[in-house]
């Protein structure tokens, strides 16, 4: 089955690949703390909070291409995180979603994809409360 789609600018489309770009980079990063974490109370959260990532990127990604269109290999840019513990990663996570979130279009087809980045800054702030219970303090070495 086929389907048309409207006609969007490449800057409206950059916004959504910027944004997959930056969740790659959370996911990586999230991995790297989660393999590195002082504690089992953060391993563990961060653990699921990767799971969280990778749903919600993957649920960016399919509603842009059911909006957007489909996106080719090597079109989303990657964007290193260079956060060194679980707060200041998760700080990251809201401010970058924060600002993704102002630039979604506000048309129709878009209400979706706001409604679940919404949800996504919620379980952010949740994980930011539940990082803030244990102890963030990564092994320098």
């Amino acid at each position: 089955m086929n389907f048309t789609q409207k006609y969007y600018s490449r800057e409206e489309k950059e916004k959504f690949l910027r944004f997959l770009g930056i969740l790659s980079g959370l996911l990586v990063k999230c991995k790297e703390l989660h393999w590195a974490a002082p504690k089992k109370n953060i391993h563990v959260y961060l653990d699921e909070f990767h799971e969280i990532l990778g749903d919600i990127q993957d649920t960016i990604a399919e509603g842009y291409m059911g909006i957007l269109g489909k996106m080719k290999p090597g079109e989303v840019p990657f964007y290193a995180n260079n956060a060194t513990d679980a707060i200041s990663f998760i700080e990251d996570a809201i401010k970058e979603t924060k600002d993704f979130y102002e630039d979604i279009p506000p048309g129709t087809e878009f209400k979706g994809l706001t409604s679940e980045t919404e949800t996504f800054i919620n379980n952010c702030y949740k994980y930011r409360y539940l990082f803030s219970l244990c102890s963030n303090d990564y092994d320098k070495n």
